[in-house]
């Protein structure tokens, strides 16, 4: 049902919890008034009766997790926001009010929101009326909470987070807010930005407590104080970019003024690995107790659990941490020999294993084990299942007194390099040998021989390695502390397989069908022939013929001549899509497909920053943002890109990407971003 205005209250909390900016259409989903900036689609009224369900649950009995699934363009991000701070708020004035029972939700079977196609769902009962059942049970649970839960809205990238919080903006909710984010992202002070190791050059500026080297660190009040900052300020909501430009204004820093506003936010947006790392999380000081975790995208959950609970260790590296702790050792012999011996384990482990190593591929070796035979090799390394307890005390206090350190002018300390390698070892360890050894045969431990990517000498580099194969092993801990989790993106099915990888029980479940008309609104389908019905047959004896690759050239050609806006155009590898790349070039295909959209070819590895930047410059082009003629932007290893002036001829741009990369997962490509999206593909050559 719709109203007019919100519901009022008499705190001033609660106000300042709705955005008077925005026009307030109500909807009475699951019990609770949440409030929606445009008329929601019945797969969007589903989705907020299914977190509000929940996150319902979730405060009866202790714990509640959910997996939604939402095809991409459904307005997934606008409906986890506005449903969860809908219920934060509710919750918040329940608090005030000294009433937490548990609200009676909805019947879900007459008030589905996909059976209204769209439409609104009947107004329930009110959300302050205690339910009939689980009374006692309720008032015991909410006890222990005195506390509003945070939300931690988790994406994987910084371009996902800003995107989210273009989204959080359309709403009419404002709580206080934090974006989390590395030094290298938020750092202003001239010195020290733009370089490699900005953690290290932070830290050394900051060691000095009595003469801080920083004068950005010593202004960092001058941004949390900030009148854009504040309640109705045009900064309230605002993104990494919005809080560097208040950092630069004002000469302050940014990095600490976001940890600052973290500490009493009730939204906290930042990347993946801050909540599911185990080391960056204890790091940075993130307290999930109680917390509403969302992850957005989260399709990818099982490999990102996964490596949380990994580390590949370097040769050189563990020489470099042995040096530094055998230095450490001379003064605090009981912390850090320890440690010391550990490292010199596994470095005579290495050495007296490389040499038998079992051939994998050209310039690769690799043997594993696993579980008690990787036991048995972790013990020839000074690693014992009886000693690790003692291990990881000395562990704890070498990493708080190295810290310590730090802010002593005269005092040596274990460089950031050697504390990160050290915490991620132990977080892999700790892992391994947690629950009385349950998950040992959840890890494989291996070694390997390779040379480096790119390293034109050769050398050859051994890689002691710890992977957990099991997601769950890492995830459990995080649906343990947290009040609820909350998964969400377009491909999650199957479910069962999913829920089963990350070893826990979800609670809630959604497949939502997509908003548009398929008949009538998308076309998809496969084309066989090229210009001069040449077959496009990409089987792996023809990729390599340049008649098939001039078709192909000419085919996309085509495309790009009849679909304005943006084209995405994904091939299966960097290595077949440079090499398409180049004999266009050669031919002057490139020249001809340039005349209809501008080019920009996703960056093979590099830094974020980079990728960023062809990003933008596609958003830009497809604008008509472009004006340089002859502007030459560099992607890597796949030449030049030229953006010449918009004219009428050409038809906006395309992005050449990679499948699985970065353009390919959790990019909001809306509109004219992208009114075609191609896949070259082995077995079937193109689909848009």
């Amino acid at each position: 049902m719709v109203s007019s205005t919100s519901k009022s209250d008499s705190k001033e909390e609660v106000k300042q919890t709705l955005n008077s900016k925005n026009p307030k259409n109500v909807y009475q989903i699951g019990g609770l008034q949440v409030e929606f900036p445009y008329q929601p689609y019945g797969t969007q009224l589903a989705f907020m009766s299914r977190v509000i369900s929940t996150l319902d649950r979730a405060q009866r009995d202790g714990h509640c997790h959910a997996l939604l699934e939402s095809p991409t363009g459904t307005g997934k991000s606008l409906s986890l926001l506005c449903s969860v701070l809908a219920w934060q708020q509710n919750y918040k004035s329940r608090l005030l009010k000294g009433n937490l029972s548990h609200s009676k939700a909805a019947p879900e079977a007459a008030t589905d929101p996909l059976n209204h196609g769209g439409g609104f769902i009947p107004e329930t009962q009110p959300s302050d009326t205690p339910a009939s059942t689980n009374v006692e049970k309720a008032e015991t649970a909410t006890k222990k909470r005195t506390k509003i839960p945070t939300i931690y809205y988790a994406s994987r990238t910084h371009s996902q987070i800003t995107q989210v919080i273009r989204e959080y903006r359309k709403t009419g909710y404002r709580v206080p807010m934090a974006v989390l984010a590395s030094r290298k992202h938020y750092c202003t002070n001239r010195h020290v930005l733009g370089k490699d190791n900005v953690d290290d050059e932070c830290r050394l500026l900051l060691k000095d407590k009595a003469n801080i080297q920083c004068s950005e660190f010593k202004n960092v009040n001058k941004i949390t104080s900030h009148p854009s900052l504040q309640p109705r300020g045009h900064n309230e909501v605002h993104d990494i970019e919005d809080l560097v430009k208040v950092g630069k204004n004002v000469r302050g820093c940014p990095y600490f003024a976001s940890w600052s506003m973290a500490e009493n936010a009730q939204l906290v947006f930042c990347p993946y690995s801050y909540i599911v790392n185990p080391v960056i999380r204890a790091g940075v000081e993130v307290d999930l107790k109680g917390a509403i975790i969302i992850f957005d995208e989260a399709h990818n959950m099982e490999d990102i659990a996964r490596e949380a609970g990994s580390i590949n260790l370097e040769e050189d590296t563990l020489f470099k941490l042995q040096n530094e702790l055998e230095q450490m050792s001379v003064a605090q012999p009981m912390i850090y020999q320890p440690l010391c011996e550990v490292v010199e384990g596994l470095i005579s482990w290495i050495g007296r294993k490389k040499d038998s190593l079992a051939k994998r591929d050209f310039q690769h070796y690799f043997s594993s084990w696993t579980g008690d035979k990787a036991l048995r090799e972790l013990e020839e390394s000074n690693i014992t299942r009886e000693c690790f307890p003692i291990l990881l005390e000395c562990f704890t206090k070498a990493i708080r007194t190295s810290k310590e350190a730090e802010m002593e002018s005269d005092m040596l300390y274990l460089s950031g390099i050697s504390v990160l390698t050290l915490e991620e070892l132990f977080s892999s360890l700790t892992y391994f040998f947690s629950r009385n050894g349950s998950h040992i045969l959840d890890y494989q431990l291996g070694l390997q021989r390779s040379t480096k990517r790119g390293d034109p000498s050769g050398t050859w580099t051994h890689t002691f390695s710890l992977w957990c194969m099991n997601p769950a092993v890492v995830f459990k801990d995080l649906a343990d502390i947290s009040l609820s989790v909350i998964l969400t993106s377009g491909t999650l099915s199957p479910m069962n397989s999913f829920s089963s990888e990350l070893g826990m029980q979800f609670g809630t479940s959604l497949e939502a069908p997509h908003v548009i008309d398929p008949n009538m609104q998308v076309w998809a389908g496969a084309i066989s022939n090229g210009p001069s019905n040449y077959p496009l047959n990409a089987s792996y004896k023809t990729a390599d013929a340049y008649s098939f690759q001039d078709a192909l050239g000419k085919s996309l050609e085509e495309i790009c001549t009849i679909v304005p806006g943006g084209s995405l155009v994904f091939f299966p590898s960097y290595k077949l899509m440079e090499k398409l790349c180049m004999r266009w070039r050669e031919t002057g295909q490139w020249s001809r497909l340039c005349l209809k959209k501008d080019l920009f070819v996703e960056p093979r590895g590099g830094a974020q920053d980079e990728f960023d930047s062809v990003l933008k410059g596609y958003y830009d082009s497809i604008r008509g943002k472009n004006k340089i003629i002859g502007r030459n932007r560099r992607a890597k290893k796949a030449g030049p890109i030229k953006t010449e002036t918009q004219d009428d001829s050409k038809k906006g741009a395309a992005f050449l990407a990679v499948c699985r990369g970065k353009v390919s997962e959790g990019i909001d490509f809306a509109d004219d971003n992208a009114r075609a999206v191609v896949s070259f593909l082995a077995a079937l050559s193109w689909i848009f």
